[in-house]
Formats: C-alpha cells, structure tokens, sequence
C-alpha cells in the first residue's frame, strides 16, 4: 500500500473510531464516516467492504495500543511492567473521548463475531505482556514467596482485559486512560499502603 493510500486508510479509520465512541456504531452510516474523513463513500469502499469491516478495524487500532506495548517488551524484556502499561494507559489518552464501555456492549450486540475478533487479539497480546512481564519477575525474583502466578495471570486477564466489559465500572466517570492506570495500579501495587498493622 502506498503512503497516501495508508494515510487515507488511516484517516477512515481515525474518523470511523471517532464517530463510534461520540454517536454509537448503530447510529453511524458509512456517509458520515467518509464526510468526516474528507473522502467519498466510494472511497470508503475501496478499503473496507462493508460497514462491519470497517468497525473490525476501528476497533482494531484501539488494539494496537496494547500491541505496541508488546512490543516495547520484546524489544526491552527488562522493562519494568508499570513503564508498559504507563504506556498503554498514555496512548489510550489519544484515543477519541467516548464511553468505550458502552461501545464493547453495543460491539458484542451488533457484530458479535467482530467482537470475539477483538477479544482474541486483545487476549493474545495481554497474555504476551504478562507472560514478558512473568519472566522478568522470576530472574529478578520479584514475585511474592507463596504466589501462584495462574491466579495471578487470571486476575491480571480479569482487570486488564475484560476492564471495557465490567458493569460495575459503567457508573464511574473516569476516561478510558484514568479506568486503565486505577486498574493498573491495583494489578501492581494492591490497595493498601504498607503491611497492615495488628490493632
């Protein structure tokens, strides 16, 4: 693909993501995302077949995020997993505002093998943070003597990857980066400040 063929694309698809998160994927037509991008419907077709595969890459790019954050791993393994996810959680900053919660929930209604795409990439590649992340611990003999680190990987999977589909936090009003750092920090770090005294 040509460089301006890939700018083009890329703007589709940044318009698209935009128009999703502020309107909702039912609500948005194929018109709309090509007169925000600049560009004809028709070219809009030229690279994405129909409406669904256009969301699929919308959506997609929100992923590569996390890729990205993989990435920094394989290429750094002794980065330490809280620069990771500080990146993550920066470049989620960038994303266009919205309610992403109710955007997973409107996703899984409407194109629900869409969504099990998305999931699966995004469990692939948190799984390869965490497996990054796990082999540093153990040659820096980090982990907490006594910890099983399967439980630890599914409560790493529970907050981290599934923190766009939990109910609970619908309620709060905090930004999709905000949501990311909160849950980060919990993963790392617990929630309480120092071991707990005996009163």
């Amino acid at each position: 693909m040509f460089k301006n063929e890939e700018k083009t694309r890329d703007k589709i698809i940044r318009s698209a993501l935009t128009l999703f998160m502020e309107q909702g994927i039912g609500k948005t037509s194929l018109n709309e995302v090509a007169y925000h991008a600049g560009v004809s419907r028709i070219t809009v077709y030229r690279y994405f077949e129909d409406k669904e595969a256009l969301v699929l890459a919308a959506f997609l790019s929100v992923e590569e995020i996390f890729q990205n954050g993989l990435k920094q791993f394989e290429h750094q393994p002794s980065l330490p997993l809280q620069s990771v996810l500080n990146i993550i959680g920066n470049n989620l900053q960038t994303l266009p505002p919205g309610n992403a919660i109710a955007r997973a929930d409107e996703l899984k209604r409407i194109y629900p093998h869409t969504y099990d795409k998305i999931q699966e990439v995004r469990q692939s590649t948190l799984n390869g943070i965490f497996n990054r992340f796990s082999e540093s611990a153990e040659r820096k003999n980090l982990f907490r003597e006594g910890l099983n680190k399967e439980i630890a990987r599914a409560v790493f999977e529970e907050l981290i990857i599934n923190f766009f589909d939990n109910p609970r936090f619908k309620t709060l009003a905090l930004n999709d980066a905000e949501l990311f750092y909160q849950i980060s920090n919990i993963f790392l770090y617990g929630t309480l400040k120092g071991e707990l005294e005996s009163s």
